[in-house]
């Protein structure tokens, strides 16, 4: 299915969901069923935009038979070269919602929180809304100690070297305005279109809010996060923030 191909929404759409996937054929089914049962009870406004990042298995074709039964849904395959940040990128280009909402093919993030995020993008306007694992102890039991010392130094850097005062700058799970992300010029490719969006956001005078929320555990599949891949990416983007808070 190429890009002359894909459907537009036939009504006007308030959130445009974007999963990035890489080989999560097992998942897809159950997500897209979780997030039918959300939209229906909560009479939401929906697009989920599945973005197949090359996987090796059949994510893309899932995606794609699920549309049948499920018309809020479009799978979208990206092509090479593979990347989290290039998938949610692409996603962010054919999404056609007013808010969009970053969320993982592998079941960890929670869902509901959806709610709370329309709530601060389009009722309060807010530029960004973050999922926060550290706004509760409770929340960031789960997360490895590995993670967590990592996330800890990272988020003291920004704080110190460029004002952020947020506690979870990283974590995926968030939503924006997307007229406002499209103008952030976006150019990550991989895990640090995270951080990326949070610092370019705040250093552009964007309006950031946190919510509480808690990650789940992987139930199938591989994790395709690795620190020691994704480091220099993440230092990059700090960098760029840095230079960027100078111009300002």
């Amino acid at each position: 299915m190429d890009e002359g191909d894909i459907p537009e929404m036939n009504e006007p759409v308030d959130i445009s969901i974007i999963i990035p996937c890489l080989n999560e054929e097992q998942n897809i089914p159950q997500l897209v069923h979780k997030l039918d049962t959300l939209i229906r009870h909560h009479n939401l406004k929906v697009e989920v935009l599945v973005v197949d990042d090359c996987s090796d298995d059949y994510t893309f074709r899932e995606a794609f038979i699920l549309q049948k039964d499920f018309p809020f849904l479009r799978a979208l395959h990206k092509g090479l070269p593979r990347g989290i940040g290039s998938a949610i990128r692409y996603g962010i280009d054919h999404a056609q919602g007013r808010m969009g909402v970053v969320i993982m093919g592998d079941l960890v993030d929670p869902l509901g929180a959806i709610v709370e995020f329309q709530n601060k993008i389009i009722k309060e306007g807010y530029h960004l809304s973050l999922l926060s694992r550290y706004l509760a102890p409770e929340d960031h039991k789960n997360i490895p100690l590995s993670y967590k010392f990592y996330q800890w130094w990272y988020r003291f850097l920004c704080r110190f070297l460029i004002g952020i005062q947020v506690k979870d700058i990283t974590y995926a799970f968030r939503a924006f305005n997307l007229d406002w992300v499209r103008s952030l010029n976006l150019e990550s490719s991989g895990f640090e279109i995270s951080p990326e969006i949070t610092i370019k956001t705040h250093l552009r005078g964007g309006r950031i809010c946190e919510i509480k929320g808690r990650q789940g555990r992987r139930m199938q599949g591989e994790s395709k996060f690795l620190f020691s891949k994704e480091g220099f990416g993440y230092a990059r983007v700090l960098l760029k923030g840095i230079f960027m808070r100078r111009r300002f």
